[in-house]
């Protein structure tokens, strides 16, 4: 006897998918800007490599630091409005780099567009868990995790296209960043929708939401983890270390992106069909591995593989760790799991790069003690998640 048909999976309803073309452009967009940024800063307004840390530093703390509370005031007022006021702020923020005269012109920029970003992160990750069922929320993430990751492919790819018919112009390319953005705002404004709110979940959304008791290991393996999870600037310089010319930098990032592009459709499918804890662990330790064999790594080559793995990697975790933070939060109260998920993984990304920076110019073997201490960080992160996670989800 033949084995019944497979059951086709149900279409992702329009929200997700529109949630999915929202992210493609936004990093289509913020990629295309982003790899210039340290050259455009020192070259054209006459920043030094301290500027250039800040930029992202403080940066990134702004956008850790609104997640939560966004994610709490989305619990209460929906998440379309702020998903577009979020996605409207970094519309509006990115192109005027293209207009900055300083180094704090660019990092008050950089710090706006980031704050768009904090302000819709968690509002819409909670939207994704309001929207499908648990059983489909592995496939959801990482449908818009691919989606994002493609437009941070394509990015870069733009951005090297239009500077070889356009040489020194990347003020009018950050510019020119405003059209992906008002095509960002439109797809929200025409597709993207809240669901009927139940009268359960308007009484759990008030006050500031405790912590579950369940969550308190996730959030503590996602600090561990997010303090190896330093910035992937530094899998490019090594790679320009081991011989890599700059002309094909650009082309390693484009690889990386769409190796995490293609991982995580497939990988959030697996989270839905095991335990979102065993994918998520999974991702880990071969984030481990993959870090573990570039500690190890002396040739341009095996490099490159290892910076792949890694891709690999994110793409496994990155839709696992979303499905179960919405299968922790309680009833009515995603918004602020998320914004609580946020915030401990955004808050760790300047204490992470400071330590990879310190460790990285500690002489010739700088390089392989940091990609050493990510490595053991990520593994102690899965080995904590798996120890101390033993209640089911």
């Amino acid at each position: 006897m033949h084995p019944p048909p497979a059951r086709p999976e149900p279409p992702l309803p329009p929200t997700i998918r529109g949630l999915g073309w929202t992210s493609f452009l936004t990093d289509l967009s913020s990629e295309a800007i982003y790899p210039l940024l340290p050259a455009f800063v020192m070259r054209e307004l006459g920043g030094s490599a301290v500027s250039v840390g800040l930029l992202d530093g403080v940066a990134n703390l702004v956008a850790a630091v609104v997640r939560l509370p966004a994610g709490v005031l989305s619990d209460r007022v929906g998440r379309r409005p702020l998903i577009l006021l979020g996605y409207g702020l970094s519309a509006v923020a990115r192109p005027l780099m293209g207009l900055v005269a300083t180094p704090l012109g660019a990092l008050v920029v950089r710090a706006a567009d980031r704050l768009g970003k904090g302000v819709r992160t968690a509002p819409r990750d909670a939207l994704v868990a309001d929207l499908v069922p648990a059983e489909s929320r592995g496939r959801a993430f990482g449908h818009i995790r691919a989606l994002d990751h493609a437009g941070a492919a394509l990015g870069p790819l733009v951005a090297t296209l239009f500077l070889l018919f356009y040489p020194g112009r990347e003020r009018s390319l950050f510019l020119l960043a405003a059209l992906p953005g008002i095509l960002t705002l439109v797809v929200i404004w025409r597709v993207v929708r809240d669901p009927p709110k139940t009268a359960a979940a308007h009484a759990a959304a008030r006050g500031m939401p405790p912590l579950d008791r369940r969550q308190w290991p996730l959030l503590g393996s996602v600090a561990v983890w997010a303090l190896g999870a330093s910035s992937e600037q530094f899998l490019l310089m090594r790679a320009a270390e081991l011989g890599l010319s700059q002309a094909l930098i650009p082309i390693l990032w484009l690889a990386v992106s769409l190796v995490k592009s293609v991982t995580a459709t497939r990988a959030g499918r697996l989270s839905d069909r095991v335990d979102p804890r065993t994918a998520l662990a999974a991702g880990w330790l071969l984030f481990a591995a993959g870090y573990a064999g570039l500690a190890a790594s002396s040739g341009l080559p095996a490099a490159i593989a290892m910076a792949l793995v890694i891709a690999v990697a994110y793409g496994l975790a990155e839709p696992a760790e979303r499905a179960l933070v919405a299968a922790l939060a309680p009833a009515g109260r995603q918004g602020g799991a998320f914004g609580w998920y946020a915030l401990v993984q955004g808050g760790m990304a300047l204490p992470a790069g400071l330590l990879a920076g310190w460790l990285w110019g500690q002489g010739p073997a700088g390089p392989a003690w940091a990609f050493g201490a990510t490595a053991g960080l990520a593994l102690l992160a899965a080995g904590l998640l798996r120890g101390c996670m033993r209640q089911a989800v």
